[in-house]
């Protein structure tokens, strides 16, 4: 595979979308054929899956063993018709979440056996890992204030401070584990967020693309 799979992570409202956004305008400057998409989603029917995770009747009632697996089936089609396929031709992905959400929500959250999860990695993702991957950092109030201020989409949405910090803390553990992973400071202003997003991006496209 000649492209390269960068993720962007984080807990909730720390402005994923908005830096994914920067950093495809300056990528495309720049002359690279550039892909993004979304976790869980990317297919037709992993989109199906995003809509039955978050679905206000069935949404957080799901058993977090029937969470996990509904997001690997959403994983495997993504991989194998979007991914796989795009670092094949030789483009850049922005993905928005990947498997370290997955980690943190399921695993840090929901409690479920990191064996377990490890397991299935192996299985679905194999060699499709991230290259380079970009935490967006925030406190836990600060992410409370932003989802409250914007409003509830899910039921992820309702966390209490406890949440939002344990939330936080499982991302900053794999980040401390994880050289690919780039923790960036989310108080900072949307133009320095993404300056510094893009100059990672763009020394390690120079490095090893």
């Amino acid at each position: 595979m000649s492209g390269c799979l960068i993720t962007f992570e984080g807990g909730e409202g720390v402005g994923k979308s908005t830096q994914i956004k920067h950093l495809e305008q300056k990528l495309r400057n720049d002359g690279h054929d550039v892909l993004t998409t979304r976790e869980p989603g990317g297919t037709p029917a992993a989109e199906k899956i995003r809509v039955l995770l978050s679905d206000p009747e069935h949404g957080g009632k799901w058993s977090d063993h029937a969470e996990l697996l509904l997001m690997f089936v959403a994983r495997a089609e993504h991989i194998k018709d979007v991914i796989n396929p795009a670092l094949n031709a030789g483009k850049v992905i922005l993905c928005d979440r990947y498997i370290d959400s997955t980690r943190v929500y399921q695993g840090h959250l929901g409690n479920i056996s990191f064996d377990f999860i490890t397991t299935l990695e192996q299985h679905i993702i194999g060699q499709t890992v991230p290259h380079l991957t970009f935490l967006l950092d925030l406190s836990a109030d600060e992410a409370m204030k932003r989802v409250h201020a914007r409003g509830a989409s899910d039921h992820y949405d309702h966390g209490d401070r406890a949440f939002y910090k344990k939330l936080r803390d499982g991302f900053l553990q794999i980040a401390a584990q994880e050289e690919r992973i780039k923790t960036i400071n989310g108080l900072q202003d949307e133009a320095s967020i993404a300056a510094q997003i893009y100059t990672q991006a763009k020394e390690h496209l120079h490095e090893h693309v």
